[in-house]
């Protein structure tokens, strides 16, 4: 049986007047409960977006 996937890519970029690790602590959970998976993150330099990779299954 072949799995097939659907991706995802949201470019994160933190409010630097709040807790900026829970507002993305809160977008993850919320993608979870959809069902995606952070695959990675990556950040080019410090003036770019992170930008988050997620996957999940097709039904």
């Amino acid at each position: 049986m072949n799995e097939r996937f659907r991706y995802r890519i949201i470019d994160f970029t933190p409010d630097l007047t709040s807790a900026p690790g829970r507002k993305l602590e809160d977008l993850l959970n919320e993608a979870g409960a959809d069902g995606w998976e952070l695959v990675t993150a990556l950040r080019d330099s410090r003036m770019e977006p992170t930008r988050l990779f997620l996957k999940k299954r097709e039904p």
